[in-house]
C-alpha cells in the first residue's frame, strides 16, 4: 500500500508557484499539486482569501509544504517580489509555474466598455501572465515547465466578453512564442484552456449572481456533454501539463471544455 501511494504522487518532490489561488481552478489545482506531494506558493490579491485558502490547505496538508503570497499581477514590481520569495523559499528553483490568475468578462457590448474595464481586463489576463512568466522564469531549468490557464472563447466570436476572448487568444499566441524561446533550456510551456466552470470569478461581472448561474447553466446545456465544468476536473488536466507524463508536450492548448471547442 505504502509502494502504490509513493508511486501515485505524480509531483513528489516538486516546487510550484500558482498565481490567483485563492478560490475556484486555482485553489482545487493547489489541493491536487499538494496531494501529489508537491510543494506549492499560492497567490492572491485580497489578504482574507489568501489566508483562508491557507488556512484550508494547511488543514488538508501537514508540514511546511504550503505558502501564500499578496500580489496582484498587474503589478511588475509585486511580481519581482514574488520571485525573490519563491528563490529563497525553494532554493533557486522553481518546477512548476502555473500562471492561472486571471478575471472574466463583465459582459458589457463592444460599443459600451470603457477604458478602465479594458484595462483590468488585459492587464489581468495578459500582461499579468507575461510578466508573471518573465520575472519567474530566472528559477526555472531544463524539466521545469509553465502552464497558462486560457479559455474556449479565444477561438470563437463572443461579442458580449470580446475583450475577455481577446486576452486569452493573446496568451495563446504568448504561449507558442513561449515554447520556442524556452525550448533550448528544456521548458515546456502548455495551457489548459477550459470551458464554462462556475467560480467566483462571476464576482467581476455585472450580473447578478443569480443570473450569471442561470447564464452559465444555460451555457453548459448547449454543449455536447451538456453541463458547466468544474475546479476540480480542470485542475487534473492541469497536473496532467505539469507532470513527467506530458514530457513531449510544448506549445499545446489543452481544451478541457466539455465539447466547446469542437
Amino acid at each position: 500500500m505504502e509502494t502504490s501511494t509513493l508511486k501515485s504522487k505524480r509531483l513528489e518532490g516538486k516546487t510550484a508557484v500558482i498565481t490567483g489561488a485563492t478560490t475556484g481552478i486555482g485553489f482545487a489545482t493547489a489541493q491536487l499539486f499538494l496531494s501529489h506531494g508537491a510543494k506549492v506558493i499560492i497567490t492572491g490579491q485580497s489578504q482574507d482569501r489568501l489566508d483562508s485558502a491557507l488556512e484550508k490547505l494547511r488543514s488538508e496538508h501537514s508540514g511546511d509544504v504550503v505558502h501564500g503570497f499578496l500580489a496582484d499581477v498587474r503589478s511588475i514590481e509585486k511580481l519581482k517580489a514574488l520571485a525573490e520569495f519563491t528563490g529563497k523559499l525553494f532554493n533557486g528553483h522553481l518546477d512548476i509555474l502555473f500562471a492561472n490568475a486571471g478575471v472574466g468578462g463583465q459582459g458589457t457590448s463592444i460599443d459600451e466598455i470603457g477604458e478602465e474595464e479594458f484595462d483590468f481586463t488585459v492587464g489581468v489576463n495578459f500582461k499579468g501572465a507575461f510578466f508573471t512568466v518573465q520575472k519567474l522564469a530566472p528559477l526555472l531549468s531544463s524539466g521545469s515547465t509553465i502552464i497558462f490557464d486560457l479559455s474556449s472563447v479565444h477561438s470563437k466570436p463572443l461579442p458580449i466578453f470580446a475583450v475577455y476572448a481577446a486576452s486569452k487568444a493573446a496568451g495563446r499566441s504568448l504561449l507558442r512564442s513561449l515554447a520556442v524561446h524556452y525550448a533550448p533550456r528544456g521548458i515546456r510551456v502548455n495551457a489548459v484552456s477550459p470551458g464554462p466552470v462556475p467560480t467566483e470569478l462571476g464576482r467581476y461581472s455585472k450580473f447578478e449572481p443569480a443570473q450569471l448561474e442561470v447564464m452559465i447553466k444555460g451555457f453548459g446545456e448547449t454543449l455536447p456533454m451538456k453541463r458547466t465544468g468544474r475546479p476540480e476536473e480542470i485542475a487534473q488536466a492541469v497536473l496532467f501539463l505539469a507532470s513527467d507524463e506530458s514530457s513531449y508536450l510544448t506549445g499545446s492548448d489543452l481544451a478541457a471544455d466539455g465539447g466547446y471547442a469542437v
